[in-house]
């Protein structure tokens, strides 16, 4: 018998992360975050992370005394990718299921969660670094472009923005012949999972982005970024994520301080915009209203 396992998913700033620390409270639950930019060290109020205080008996950050796996796992300038949480996140399953606890996936970035979830075969496909070289010149509107022609439907749930993940995208096509998206990709699934969906209505949704984003500035984003970019420039893939990369282009002149405030908020507004349109082709996530309905539905899903 596959065992169960909880994954709360939805675009950014949809309230994953309240609800799986309450639910977590309840059914003595450990949170794993599925987030290809909360990975990194020292970007923090770019990535949303919740304020963590590290146990040092447990070797885990936790935050309201939950344990919160998947977060601070690599420095920035690390190589880091989906194959890499794959592995990474299967351990962390198994290492809360043999403490008896429930794991509770959370995240937005549906490409690691699916590779998590139903065993996506990704390292079939190894680094071409020859290929690689010879996209290396390329902007990401040029690499999308290209990603475009060759796979239109891979090309409309993937990252435009991500010019590591075009690149990873048109390599496995290159290999393949088949879409970085196949279903010819994955195998059983490893888990019996229950996946609750959040999306808020998309005006209530942009509001509470816009919000977060002048949070975050008044936070101290900008001395966040300021601080990764003396130390590691703007060309790492970990500094392409929204926030880091307008931030970055301030700091290059590019722009005007109110014109990258209004980009970030924009780009994350699209950002979500595309999550969502990942997340409702899975007929498999139930979408849920309350918190009250999502305590009822894993409630009934654990039960003996």
């Amino acid at each position: 018998m596959k065992p169960k396992i909880l994954a709360i998913v939805g675009p950014t700033a949809s309230g994953k992360s309240s609800l799986a620390i309450s639910l977590a409270k309840k059914f003595q639950g450990e949170i794993l975050s599925v987030d290809s930019r909360q990975i990194y060290q020292g970007m923090d109020i770019g990535t949303a992370k919740e304020p963590v205080v590290w146990d040092s008996v447990r070797s885990v950050w936790m935050v309201e005394e939950i344990p919160h796996w998947g977060i601070n796992i690599a420095a920035p300038d690390t190589p880091y990718s989906v194959v890499d949480f794959q592995v990474y996140a299967r351990q962390i399953i198994e290492e809360i299921l043999s403490r008896g606890h429930l794991p509770i996936l959370v995240g937005g970035t549906g490409l690691w969660l699916r590779a998590v979830l139903e065993q996506y075969d990704l390292a079939s496909s190894p680094p071409d670094q020859d290929f690689r070289l010879s996209l290396a010149g390329k902007t990401t509107e040029e690499l999308y472009a290209e990603y475009q022609k060759q796979d239109p439907e891979g090309a409309q749930k993937i990252d435009r923005a991500n010019p590591r993940r075009l690149i990873r995208a048109l390599e496995v096509f290159h290999q393949t012949g088949r879409s970085f998206f196949s279903p010819q990709q994955k195998n059983e699934p490893l888990y019996h999972v229950l996946q609750i969906g959040l999306c808020p209505k998309r005006a209530i949704l942009y509001e509470r982005i816009n919000a977060r984003v002048d949070q975050m500035i008044v936070q101290g984003l900008m001395e966040e970024v300021r601080g990764l970019y003396a130390r590691y420039g703007s060309d790492i893939p970990s500094m392409s994520g929204i926030g880091y990369r307008q931030m970055c282009k301030f700091f290059k002149g590019e722009t005007t301080p109110e014109q990258m405030r209004e980009e970030i908020k924009k780009d994350t507004r699209q950002y979500a915009k595309r999550q969502w349109t990942w997340f409702k082709r899975d007929q498999s996530i139930h979408w849920i209203k309350t918190p009250q309905e999502a305590e009822d539905i894993t409630s009934s899903f654990f039960l003996p």
